[in-house]
């Protein structure tokens, strides 16, 4: 077995370079127990100490298992708070509330996960609500604790079919030979598209918007890091935008923080649909 103590101690190392900041003064020294802004003054004789009691501890049974499970939460959550740091707004001082289910229930999850993807989603999620304390909802760390790193992948690969005025086109997941050809170009799967709508991130009804095209000539749409711009092709005053589905509060909170991605094979594809329904796409 690998010595725990070395990611243990190399994470407080790296710690003690924000370890100044309002989260680790006020929070992460708290929950681990020590100061870590005092730790490189006394770093040889502590990763001693760390190691020594290891030496006791992993071969105590149950006592030994539960201290090398401590030792992991620790680095998880130190490494975890180390990337929240990066997001936190300059000059913040904690206010934080002790009733702030939320926050520290993800403090509690951030000892749970080691994969530093996940944990830099935490990370972003973790500063947002230290910045603006009531900013994320208790379902959203529910759905957060169901996530694993595949998850992920799948959520954040789906996101590039998504328009963020109006959702996932419903179109665009039916059986039609050019919606199926199109997905499988992107290797989206429509069995994810589903597993994603049960574990809460996508909304399971659609809806739709009327448009006023009269109003506006040129229509614009927010699409991945810019916009899409589409024109009717003949006059009409109002235009029913296709199906789509949205993403619940929580996929929102949790997509925004993800990787903005576009592909041209959607935006191919949105081009000819939206033609179909007398709508020319500008950009």
């Amino acid at each position: 077995m690998a010595d725990p103590t070395l990611a243990l101690t190399a994470a407080i190392e790296n710690a003690t370079k924000v370890a100044n900041t309002p989260l680790f003064t006020s929070v992460i020294d708290k929950v681990t127990g020590f100061k870590i802004s005092k730790w490189a003054a006394e770093g040889e004789v502590r990763k001693k100490q760390i190691h020594d009691e290891y030496e006791n501890q992993k071969s105590n049974g149950i006592v030994g298992v539960q201290y090398i499970s401590a030792l992991r939460s620790t680095t998880n959550l130190i490494n975890t708070a180390i990337k929240t740091t990066e997001y936190i707004e300059e000059g913040k001082t904690n206010e934080i509330k002790i009733e702030n289910d939320f926050f520290w229930g993800m403090i509690e999850h951030a000892k749970e996960i080691s994969n530093e993807e996940i944990q830099e989603l935490i990370a972003k999620i973790l500063a947002g609500e230290y910045n603006s304390p009531g900013t994320y909802s208790m379902n959203t760390l529910q759905i957060l604790k169901s996530l694993g790193k595949n998850d992920l992948e799948k959520f954040s690969l789906l996101g590039v079919s998504y328009l963020p005025d109006h959702g996932f086109v419903r179109g665009f997941f039916g059986m039609e030979k050019n919606s199926l050809e199109a997905r499988t170009k992107i290797g989206l799967d429509y069995a994810d598209f589903l597993e994603m709508q049960n574990l809460g991130l996508i909304q399971s009804g659609d809806y739709t918007i009327s448009v006023n095209m009269e109003k506006e000539k040129v229509f614009k749409m927010t699409y991945a890091n810019g916009l899409i711009k589409i024109k009717a092709l003949e006059d009409k005053k109002d235009w029913n935008f296709p199906s789509c589905y949205q993403l619940t509060t929580a996929g929102k909170q949790i997509w925004q923080h993800l990787e903005k991605k576009e592909s041209e094979v959607f935006r191919d594809w949105l081009k000819d649909y939206l033609k179909k329904e007398g709508i020319e796409v500008l950009t």
